[in-house]
Formats: C-alpha cells, structure tokens, sequence
C-alpha cells in the first residue's frame, strides 16, 4: 500500500515538473531527508486504553507509525493527520518513519506508558434471594471499570464470576455460614477497586436446633423454659462477665421468696441426648453463696411423673458470687429411654428466698 502511494506521488510530480520549463527543472536527489521527527501521543483517560498518534517533523511527505504491541502492520498518516490506536496497559516502544517524496526517511522511536486509573464509586449490591434461604444475587456497577469479578468466600482457592455492568450473578450456598463475599472492579490493567460483605447465610430447617451443647448464644433459636413451684428461667444478657465465663448470654433462676423446695425449671430439646459415648454432662454455675445443691433431672417426654426411669444427678456449689464448672455424671444410664427432657433444680431441698443463680454452657463430655 505505502509503495503504491509513493508511486502515485512520484506520477504527479513528473507531470507537473513536465508542464514548467526546462530552466525550472527540480533535482530530487537535492531534497533533504526527514528531520525533527516525533509524535504527539495523547492517552484518553478512561481507561479504553486509546491513543491518539499525530506525527510531526520537517520535510515529510507521509509517515509510518509503529505502534510497538506487537501488531504487525504500519498506519501510513498523512502530514497534519492523526491515528488512533489502542493498546492494552503496559510500556511500548512507538516507531514513526518520515519520509519523502524522493524515498529518504528518518525514524525515531518513542516510549509509551498506557497506565490505568483505579475504578471510583464503587457499588455492589449483595441480596438474599426470597423463599431461598442458601441463594443470593449480586450486581455492581462503578467508573472507569472494565469488567467486575466476584468471590463468594467458599474456599480460599475458588474460581471468581467475571460478570459486567448491569449483569446479576446469582450464587447458592451448600451450608450455613458467614461468608466473605468480595466484589472487584477491573481496569485490564493492575489498577482495581474492591468491596467486601459479610454474608449470613441461615437455613433454619435442618440447621440449627436445641440440642447440646445449651450455650443461649443463638439469634435464630427460641429458648422455651417450663417453670414450676415458683421457679422462673429467662435467657438474659450474661450480668457476671468474669472468670471462665466471658459469653454474652446466660440463663437466669430465679427463686421466688416462698418457692417451692423442689421448684425448677425445664427446656425440651429437639431430639433425644445421645449418651452412647460420652455419659457426664458440665455446666457453668454461678450462685449466691457455696453448699447450694443444684440437680439436673433427665426426663422422657410423654413419660409419666414420677417415671422410674428418670434420672437425676445432684452437684453442690463451691464458689460464692462466682462462676465454676459442675459435673454431673450419668455414667451407666439408659440411653434407649431416649432422655430430651432437661430438668433443672438450683438449692434444691430449700424454700426460695429470692435468689438468683445463672447456668451456661451445658456440655456433654467424657
């Protein structure tokens, strides 16, 4: 293409020197090569990674212009005439060859440094998806982004979602958890912005259930206690935070003044305990004063009361006006009579005076 511009130039100059007299005769060979050769390169800033090549120099009848990516062909530019290119991020080395009508050229290479800005305003929007408890949906959208991937906090080596403005990527989970849910914002080059979200994920069937270990810790469950002789338990935000009990929630018994010596409290869990492999159960007392008896009852459902074959284990407190740990040992129990129904006694034996006992973390253990 270039020899056959340069042909065309040469035709018409030997026309138009054959028109004019033999005394104004030019002499190519006199024409001075090329000088001053370089190129004005603008960079638009929207990171397109466009550029817009205009060369400049003296004595030019036309120019080549490199562009030094690896692209194979020249653009062949006119004087006073621009070329527009684009260019992913990196540094190249641009080459523009002057040349003139009688064939002399003169090159110069030029640096180029196509950079990135960093994505600004930043929005993503994370959804749980109605009548799916394990789904959810994310979009986003920003400037100066190229494209947007997202984690969804699974495993620290998963695959991320390329996905672009406008587009909504949807995700299921496969179990209950929170989750580090990362939105990124590409330039195609090292330039990027992020967004990070705590995702609960909660699947209330299957998932969470009363059953032990009793820690009175769970947003999503209901702790249902049966009160009698005077006895009450609520779950109450933990009022003695100190020793081996720093937890944020713990389970109050109050006495009544005039409550029955055998008054208590009862919480029915979801399935029977399992005591085929570990038979004690330790649970964190705080009481009033040390010699308390505290019993814990284990009770069938739909049994009887009394039913023989319910089972109670007696500890006493050792601590005044602070937390301790108390065991409770069911070594040989049953466990066909399939036991869900927990029991418990604080001072057992002795009228209510008024006082106050709090019990947490109800654990199984060998």
């Amino acid at each position: 293409m270039k020899k056959i511009q340069f042909i065309i130039s040469l035709f018409i100059i030997t026309i138009l020197l054959g028109c004019t007299n033999d005394s104004n005769d030019v002499n190519l060979d006199e024409l001075a090569a090329p000088s001053s050769i370089s190129a004005l390169m603008t960079i638009k800033q929207d990171n397109s990674g466009k550029v817009t090549i205009t060369p400049r120099g003296e004595n030019v009848s036309q120019y080549e212009v490199y562009f030094g990516d690896g692209t194979t062909e020249p653009a062949i530019v006119n004087p006073g005439a621009s070329v527009t290119h684009t260019y992913l991020e990196g540094n190249f080395d641009v080459r523009i060859i002057g040349m003139t009508i009688n064939g002399k050229t003169t090159e110069v290479i030029q640096p180029l440094a196509v950079s990135f800005l960093t994505p600004t305003d930043l929005v993503a929007t994370i959804a749980h998806v109605t009548g799916d408890n394990f789904a959810i949906t994310v979009t986003a959208s920003a400037n100066l982004e190229t494209y947007f991937q997202v984690y969804f906090g699974e495993s620290p080596t998963e695959v991320p979602v390329d996905f672009m403005d406008g587009e909504t990527v949807p995700h299921t989970y496969t179990e209950n958890g929170t989750y580090q849910v990362r939105v990124v914002a590409l330039t195609g080059g090292a330039a990027y912005a992020e967004y990070i979200e705590s995702v609960v994920i909660y699947n209330p069937i299957g998932a969470e259930t009363l059953a032990l270990p009793l820690t009175f810790e769970s947003a999503n469950l209901v702790y249902t206690f049966g009160n009698f002789g005077s006895a009450t338990t609520t779950v109450i935000a933990n009022p003695q935070v100190s020793g081996i009990n720093q937890s944020s929630k713990v389970a109050s018994f109050v006495k009544a003044n005039g409550a029955q010596t055998w008054a208590g409290s009862s919480i029915l869990l979801a399935s029977p305990i399992n005591f085929s492999v570990m038979q004690k159960i330790k649970m964190k007392v705080w009481s009033p004063a040390a010699g308390k008896v505290v019993k814990l009852k284990l009770e069938k459902i739909n049994a009887t009361n009394p039913d023989p074959t319910n089972v109670e284990v007696d500890a006493t407190t050792t601590v005044a006006n602070g937390w301790e740990e108390l065991t409770f040992n069911f070594a040989g129990i049953n466990n066909a009579n399939n036991y869900q129904r927990v029991v418990f006694f604080f001072d057992f034996g002795t009228a209510g005076n008024g006082a106050t006992y709090y019990y947490d973390d109800i654990t199984q253990f060998n």
